[in-house]
């Protein structure tokens, strides 16, 4: 499953998987329930941490942790106000041709290498501010 929305950078709407930050005191699973739910109406009853990886290391304190988790239904959330997402259903043997942003490629890597490339499943990003963290820690 991904997600088409604007992203003022690339001055377009750009394919990604869902992804969100972290909230403080959240879990990354439960940031992981809660992006799900926003942008596509779907809920996963158990995640799996597939791995993580610095967004942009060189200018950012970006790190992005990926979760990955069969859906189990649907579920209800409010997209943020400035949000205006498409869900787009998309073959897994088509998506890494069809995505379009790093972070998305990435993740989408650390799902295959799971899963050999293959069956059901979603993959989320869940981003959060590691220098942040280490001040509140």
């Amino acid at each position: 499953m991904c997600v088409r929305q604007r992203r003022d950078g690339a001055r377009a709407d750009v394919l990604e998987l869902p992804a969100g930050t972290l909230e403080p005191g959240e879990s990354a699973q439960a940031a992981a329930d809660r992006e799900l739910a926003e942008e596509c109406g779907l809920a996963v009853a158990e995640w799996a941490e597939l791995g993580g990886f610095w967004a942009a290391p060189a200018y950012s304190t970006e790190w992005v942790t990926v979760l990955a988790g069969t859906v189990s239904g649907a579920a209800t959330g409010e997209l943020d106000e400035d949000e205006e997402i498409v869900v787009v259903r998309v073959a897994v043997a088509e998506a890494l041709a069809l995505l379009e942003d790093a972070g998305s490629v990435a993740a989408l890597a650390l799902w295959m290498e799971e899963n050999g490339g293959n069956g059901p499943g979603s993959a989320v990003r869940v981003d959060h501010d590691a220098e942040a963290e280490a001040g509140d820690a």
